[in-house]
């Protein structure tokens, strides 16, 4: 009986080998369920993103069916009736911004201009500004329309949050823009994860063309006959990477769509239509999102059409 004991005694345990063993298989288990985990995040995000077009979109067309509006914001980042010019910089995306919530996230003032700067020429006095306002300010509020998008489903943060105070070039560092799913950036006053903007450019439904050949890229004042400019977000995507920028605009390191601009036209190019160079959606709006990898011109990024 007791050399029985004995040998139960013995066998109770795990051998070193037997621990390695198992170690391993873990590990290896591990090293396989991970990447599925992290390819199952990201389509989730994926998915969460064109939910979020989806909202804009819906957004978009309440704006443009306002009889004040009658039309989709323009992305142009300046304009030639009230050009603006100099450091007055007014992208695409900052434009979205206004139209869905407004400059100050109260509404889009009826008035708008859409010029960064809040005013409607001649008069200097900002829309979105309540210095020089005083009792009209509640006037001003009545002829807000919006906001179209609920604001905790805007993802609307400043430039300043997205790039630091310093890092926005030419652009005025106060303008809001939606931001992505992606929650890429650090929020520079918060440190909190934040999304990158997302890029909106307005059909030129005059347009004839939608080529990447460097002939036919628009140059400021010329657009060519495209569909879409490229020019529209070029001053906000040659800020760079926030958690890399480059040391002046456009430098390195840059999204490659800044410094290849005909990565946004091959991308949005409808590859169904052979006989002629058309994009996707050449009678309303393009929105794009810089996907995973935070960087505009690359595989991921997110559009809100389907390539087929």
């Amino acid at each position: 009986m007791k050399r029985l004991i004995r040998q139960s005694e013995k066998r109770a345990g795990f051998t070193i080998v037997e621990l390695l063993t198992v170690m391993s298989i873990i590990i290896i288990l591990i090293g396989i369920l991970v990447p599925s985990l992290n390819m199952v995040r990201r389509y989730a995000t994926d998915v969460k993103q064109r939910a979020q077009f989806h909202s804009i979109e819906a957004a978009l067309e309440l704006f443009k069916n306002e009889p004040e509006f009658q039309a989709y914001p323009d992305s142009a980042y300046k304009q030639s009736e009230f050009d603006e010019g100099g450091s007055n910089r007014y992208p695409g995306a900052a434009r979205l911004c206004e139209a869905m919530v407004g400059q100050d996230l109260l509404g889009c003032h009826q008035l708008s201009h859409f010029r960064s700067d809040g005013t409607v020429p001649p008069d200097t006095k900002n829309l979105y500004n309540t210095t020089g306002w005083g009792a009209a300010w509640d006037d001003n509020l009545k002829a807000r329309k919006g906001p179209y998008l609920p604001l905790d489903r805007a993802h609307a943060y400043k430039l300043s949050d997205i790039y630091g105070a310093a890092g926005t070039g030419t652009l005025t560092s106060t303008l809001y823009v939606l931001c992505d799913e992606y929650a890429r950036v650090k929020n520079a006053s918060t440190g909190r994860r934040i999304g990158m903007p997302i890029l909106y450019y307005k059909a030129n439904t005059s347009g004839t063309i939608h080529d990447s050949n460097s002939t036919y890229l628009p140059v400021e004042g010329d657009n060519k006959g495209q569909f879409y400019n490229y020019l529209d977000n070029n001053y906000l995507v040659g800020l760079g990477m926030p958690w890399n920028p480059p040391t002046a605009p456009g430098g390195t390191p840059a999204h490659l769509m800044y410094t290849e601009p005909k990565r946004f036209y091959e991308s949005t190019k409808n590859g169904n239509i052979v006989n002629a160079s058309r994009p996707y959606r050449a009678d309303s709006y393009i929105l794009i999102s810089a996907g995973f990898d935070g960087q505009y011109g690359t595989a991921d990024d997110i559009f809100n059409f389907e390539k087929e």
